[in-house]
């Protein structure tokens, strides 16, 4: 590739702005940040708008630049202590994409398939590797309920590590999507006590909601009196509580080997 031409002082200050939900939501754009984040992007569907890119990164990785110059995605440059403002890191990849926004909605993946709910699901870095692990099981569809975290969130979108970019991600009133689905999906949720011994359940033979609420609050009235069935992960330990993203890996692992 020829030399990167420089970032503008002005889109700059306009990517800056992109770290407060308001305006991402306002231009439909997003960054995604780190070398595999972004790498992601090339198997997905999700539309990149542009590259930005420190020299260091940009002799590092020439390949994944050029993969992204060849389907016209421009690339600019960035300078090391300008990129640190941009970034969301302390100690940045030097790689960032500013992406658009999906256009589905959940009339548009509603088909089928089994879902993954997230109920006041706010840090970033359990919310993503709930991301990850869905899409490890073959989930292909995630729905961010009432105080769950902005599905593209700077640290949200890292933490997913470019699994976000494969599945569909919907931000939805948990009571919306269970009461549209209840026909045709059995509804699931992890709770800590009073369920049937997750390893006494037996999942169900068609597609499936299961339900994830926070460990400090469980899952939420409204949401518990629309489930099917609740499930609980018996321990022999003192603690009273798993951390939200291990117990969700660990019914979705239930229900994936049980299948």
């Amino acid at each position: 590739m020829e030399t990167l031409p420089p970032l503008s002082k002005a889109r700059l200050r306009l990517l800056l702005r992109f770290h407060h939900r308001r305006h991402r939501d306002q231009e439909r754009l997003f960054l995604a940040e780190g070398i595999r984040t972004v790498r992601e992007l090339l198997g997905s569907a999700y539309q990149v708008q542009l590259l930005i890119c420190t020299e260091r990164c940009a002799q590092e990785h020439a390949d994944l630049l050029q993969a992204f110059h060849q389907r016209g995605v421009p690339c600019f440059s960035l300078s090391e202590r300008d990129f640190v403002r941009l970034a969301d890191t302390t100690t940045p990849q030097g790689l960032l994409a500013v992406v658009a926004y999906p256009d589905y909605e959940l009339e548009h993946v509603l088909d089928g398939s089994s879902w993954i709910a997230l109920d006041g699901i706010s840090d970033p870095g359990n919310a993503g590797t709930i991301v990850r692990t869905a899409l490890w099981f073959g989930y292909r569809a995630i729905a961010l309920g009432a105080g769950s975290v902005d599905r593209f969130q700077p640290k949200f979108v890292r933490a997913t590590m470019g699994a976000l970019f494969h599945l569909r991600i919907v931000e939805v009133a948990l009571e919306t999507l269970l009461d549209r689905v209840r026909t045709t999906h059995r509804i699931i949720g992890a709770t800590a006590r009073d369920g049937i011994a997750l390893a006494q359940y037996v999942p169900p033979a068609v597609p499936h909601v299961l339900v994830i609420g926070s460990e400090a609050h469980g899952l939420s009235p409204s949401v518990e009196e629309r489930l099917d069935d609740r499930v609980t992960i018996e321990g022999s330990g003192a603690f009273d509580s798993l951390n939200a993203a291990v117990a969700a890996g660990i019914v979705m692992y239930h229900l994936h080997s049980r299948a």
